[in-house]
């Protein structure tokens, strides 16, 4: 039998656990949308900022949740609405068509 003489004793599997929740949290967060720059709580908080930002996810702003919320042929990216176009008609007043794509000016 071996006994163990200076050694650093063994981490606790409590401490272990909070060790791997800390590393595994960052990675969870890759699959949220990008951050708006607007931090909030409740989802009331993000539409009085912007009337495009209707959810507050992982305390970040964002305009939709799945491409279902943007409606039919537009897709949710990264927690905003990216809308499909023919002309400039199609898009938001701040926004144009380029190659089929709604996009900020």
């Amino acid at each position: 039998m071996t006994t163990r003489t200076g050694s650093a004793p063994r981490p606790r599997p409590i401490a272990l656990l909070a060790a791997i929740a800390a590393i595994a949290a960052p990675l969870a967060a890759g699959c949220a949308p990008d951050p708006q720059n607007a931090p909030c709580s409740r989802d009331a908080e993000c539409r009085r900022r912007d009337e495009d930002l209707r959810y507050c996810i992982s305390a970040t702003c964002v305009e939709c949740l799945s491409s279902a919320i943007c409606g039919a042929g537009n897709e949710c990216v990264d927690g905003r609405c990216v809308l499909r176009c023919r002309d400039a008609r199609d898009c938001r007043s701040d926004q144009l068509c380029r190659d089929g794509t709604c996009e900020d000016r």
